[in-house]
C-alpha cells in the first residue's frame, strides 16, 4: 500500500460524481484513478472531469492492480454482487447506503469482506456533518442534562420525488435511514420498537412507496425520537434536529444558502433553506471519505462498522413493517 489510497468509482450518477469530484481534488490520502458506469457517457464525462480512465464494467475496473479501494455508488440491489467481487480481488470497499435492499443480501456482504478481511465502510455521512456532531458533542457533555426526547425532520425537495417506481420500502431505506442511524448515535443505546405512518402524499403520484412519514423510535430507557421524512419539500432541503433533556434543549438548524437578512417595509427576509443534498452536506462527504481513506492507510477500523450499517438497515425494515402493517414493530422481530 502507498501513502495514497487510490480509489475506482462504480457508479458516475449523481452521488457518484459527488465522491469523483471529492476525491480528485479535495481528499487528503486519496487519488481517484478509474471511473465506471454502465452508461459509457457518463463513465467518461465522470473521468474526463477528474483526470480517471473510464470503464463500463465494474468488473474490469475491480481486477486493476493500481486500484486499493472501490466507492460503491450504484443502486441498492446491485451492492452485494460488486461488494463480493472487490472483496474477492482484495480491495477495500466504501459503499453508499443502504447496505443492500435485503438483509440476506446485506449478510452476504457482510460475509465477503469479513472472509477477504478488507474494510467495509457503509456511508452514513451526518455522522460527519459538524453542525449534527456539534449537537452529538453538547449532549455528550452533559449540556441538556439526561436526554428525553429527539426529533428529526429530513425533508427533500420535491423536484427529487418524480414519478418513477420505487421498491417497497425506499423512503425507510433510502432516506429515513439517515435518521435511524443517527439517533443511535446520538442516544448510545440500540433501538427497542418502531412504529410508523405516512402516505402517498402528492397529488397524482404513481407511486406506492410513502413519500412522508413519521416514525417513533423507543429506546430501552425510554428515550423517545420523532423522525419526520418527506420528499415534497417546496421550501428546499430541510434538515433539522432538536434534541429535549432534563436540563435544556438543543437545536442544530438549516443551512442557508447565504448568511444575509433584509428587513425592509415588505417584511424580514433571509435565504431560504438550500436546495440540493450536496450543498447541504458538501463538509460531510469530505469528511467521511477522508475518515475512510485514513482507516485503510492506518489499517484501523472503519468508522462505521458493518455492524453499524446492519443495524440501521434492520431498523428501515422494521419502520416499513410498521408502516405496512399498521402496528408496532418490536427489533428483536428481525435478525
Amino acid at each position: 500500500m502507498t501513502d495514497v489510497v487510490r480509489f475506482g468509482l462504480i457508479g458516475a450518477g449523481t452521488i457518484g460524481r459527488v465522491h469523483a469530484d471529492n476525491l480528485a481534488r479535495r481528499v487528503d490520502g486519496a487519488r481517484l484513478v478509474a471511473v465506471a458506469d454502465i452508461d459509457r457517457k457518463a463513465a467518461e464525462a465522470c473521468a474526463a472531469s477528474c483526470g480517471a480512465e473510464a470503464f463500463t464494467s465494474d468488473a474490469e475496473l475491480v481486477a486493476r492492480p493500481d486500484v486499493d479501494a472501490v466507492a460503491v455508488c450504484t443502486p441498492p440491489e446491485t451492492h452485494a454482487g460488486i461488494i463480493e467481487a472487490a472483496a474477492a480481488a482484495g480491495k477495500h470497499i466504501f459503499c453508499e447506503k443502504p447496505l443492500e435492499r435485503t438483509l440476506e443480501a446485506a449478510d452476504q456482504a457482510i460475509a465477503a469482506a469479513g472472509k477477504a478481511k478488507v474494510k467495509l465502510f457503509v456511508a452514513f455521512n451526518r455522522r460527519f456533518d459538524p453542525h449534527f456532531l456539534h449537537l452529538r458533542d453538547a449532549i455528550q457533555a452533559g449540556r441538556i442534562g439526561r436526554p428525553l426526547l429527539l426529533h428529526f425532520v429530513a425533508r427533500d425537495p420535491v423536484a427529487s420525488l418524480g414519478n418513477l417506481p420505487r421498491p417497497a420500502g425506499d423512503l425507510f431505506l433510502s432516506t429515513t435511514i439517515h435518521e435511524l442511524d443517527f439517533a443511535g448515535y446520538l442516544v448510545g443505546e440500540p433501538v427497542e420498537s418502531v412504529y410508523a405512518t405516512g402516505g402517498v402524499m402528492k397529488e397524482g403520484a404513481t407511486i406506492d412507496d410513502p413519500d412522508t412519514a413519521v416514525t417513533a423510535l423507543r429506546f430501552p430507557s425510554g428515550v423517545s425520537a420523532t423522525l419526520d421524512n418527506s420528499r415534497l419539500s417546496a421550501h428546499g432541503y430541510d434538515q433539522r434536529i432538536e434534541a429535549y433533556g432534563t436540563a435544556g434543549m438543543i437545536t442544530a438548524g438549516n443551512l442557508r444558502g447565504d448568511d444575509t437578512r433584509t428587513i425592509d417595509a415588505t417584511g424580514d427576509h433571509r435565504a431560504g433553506a438550500m436546495d440540493f443534498f450536496a450543498d447541504r452536506y458538501r463538509e460531510s462527504y469530505i469528511a467521511e471519505m477522508a475518515a475512510f481513506a485514513r482507516c485503510v492507510l492506518e489499517d484501523t477500523p472503519p468508522p462505521v462498522t458493518p455492524a453499524e450499517a446492519r443495524t440501521a438497515q434492520v431498523l428501515a425494515h422494521a419502520a416499513h413493517r410498521s408502516y405496512v402493517e399498521g402496528r408496532v414493530v418490536a427489533v428483536s422481530e428481525f435478525r
